[in-house]
């Protein structure tokens, strides 16, 4: 129970990081579109990023994919969702494309949610952030074929603490542009958000993303006190007896 408090707050931590910094135009995406596009964003992240941290070594090898044929996917997803944001009439046929792809009934498809779950999922493939010893233990054992249903609680509640201070951006930024003042630009926001997107998306082909990332570790010692929970003697124990 420790540990998966622990990985909790670690989880809320770590969107605190700047590390995160350069998957902000992925999150910030969010904020515009339909209602259901930021619940789509987080359920297709926590379940594309408790996948890849569990099961990638797995999926590569059953695929016979390469980690980089990933990465160049999820490129691939935010260019065309970026592009549909960009231009309006790619909306539309966009959102019917999914209304019908959803089961009738749910009311899902055309409200933004399965575009969101698509940003999502390469929301999970591109997360990088600076993690705590208790996500390297875990990412260690899945490298190693030895995921425990343990394990899986660990990742699974660091993502749901990652997860609820993205929502909140996300809903902090919508209800910021439906401001009487900003509803009349809506249609430009949302096109300046898709440009956003693929102009991220072509800086991940040079892996300019990677580089800031690495810049910002190396040159900001303060990452490390993020990880001070996990730091801890009572917690580094109940590391070693359980995640060894």
């Amino acid at each position: 129970m420790l540990l998966l408090l622990v990985a909790f707050a670690g989880g809320l931590l770590t969107v605190l990081s700047p590390c995160v910094l350069p998957v902000l135009p992925v999150l910030l995406s969010g904020s515009v579109g339909g209602r259901g596009r930021p619940p789509g964003i987080i359920a297709g992240f926590i379940g594309s990023f408790v996948l890849l941290t569990l099961f990638l070594a797995t999926l590569v090898n059953a695929l016979g994919l390469s980690v980089e044929a990933l990465r160049w996917g999820a490129v691939v997803l935010l260019l065309l969702f970026g592009l549909t944001l960009a231009v309006p009439a790619l909306q539309l046929r966009f959102e019917l494309l999914t209304a019908r792809a959803m089961p009738q009934g749910t009311g899902k498809g055309g409200d933004g949610f399965l575009g969101g779950v698509l940003v999502g999922v390469t929301l999970g493939v591109v997360w990088t952030p600076c993690v705590g010893p208790i996500l390297a233990s875990v990412t260690t054992l899945a490298l190693s074929g030895q995921v425990t249903a343990f394990a899986a609680a660990v990742t699974l509640t660091y993502a749901l603490g990652v997860a609820i201070p993205m929502l909140g951006v996300m809903w902090g930024g919508r209800k910021l542009l439906h401001r009487p003042a900003l509803m009349n630009r809506l249609s430009g926001i949302q096109q300046v958000f898709g440009v956003v997107l693929m102009l991220f998306a072509v800086s991940m082909v040079f892996g300019v993303d990677r580089q800031i990332q690495t810049a910002l570790v190396e040159n900001l010692p303060a990452l490390q006190q993020l990880t001070f929970l996990e730091e801890t003697p009572a917690v580094q124990r109940q590391l070693e007896q359980t995640l060894p």
